[in-house]
């Protein structure tokens, strides 16, 4: 019996030595998460962040010239403000038909009442959800042909621009 209690003894002794040896072994762990910037656009409450947007010109009957202004563009994300751009410029419509010629344009932005020209960077704010949009934090977008429409010839005339928007951080 004897044997048995010192055998105990030795046991209980290497487990005890085993676990205050353990606790003086540490390890740091470094935790970390990335969230990007990531904006929406929307327009008419739909979201075309990738997509495309028909945008016909018809003839404004005041100036007599092409034109169309959209209504209001919105961005949603998760950062303040973001930059906007067209990046296609000049602007210009290029006529299907063989032997036609093209339909220069003016673009603009119009963010609070305020016009800018399009092909230059525009500080937007970003909303935090969709419902927050109003006249004065959406992006309206307006081209009209540089003269009046009856001076370009007869025919379809298209062109592709791209609206680039970029957070800014």
């Amino acid at each position: 019996m004897n044997i048995i209690k010192t055998s105990l003894f030795i046991l209980f002794g290497i487990h005890f030595s085993a676990i205050s040896a353990g606790r003086g072994t540490s390890i740091e762990v470094e935790v970390g998460a990335e969230m990007l910037a990531k904006i929406a656009i929307y327009y008419k409450g739909v979201d075309i962040t990738s997509g495309e947007l028909n945008f016909p010109l018809s003839v404004n009957s005041v100036s007599q010239k092409f034109a169309n202004t959209s209504d209001y563009f919105y961005l949603v994300g998760n950062v303040a403000r973001a930059k906007v751009v067209m990046e296609t410029a000049p602007f210009e419509l290029t006529s299907v038909d063989v032997g036609g010629g093209s339909i220069p344009l003016n673009g603009y932005f119009t963010l609070n009442v305020q016009q800018t020209e399009a092909d230059k960077d525009l500080s937007v704010p970003v909303l935090r959800r969709l419902t927050d949009g109003n006249s004065n934090n959406g992006l309206k977008v307006t081209f009209e042909s540089k003269k009046r429409a009856d001076n370009y010839a007869v025919g379809y005339y298209t062109g592709r621009f791209t609206m680039v928007v970029t957070p800014i951080l």
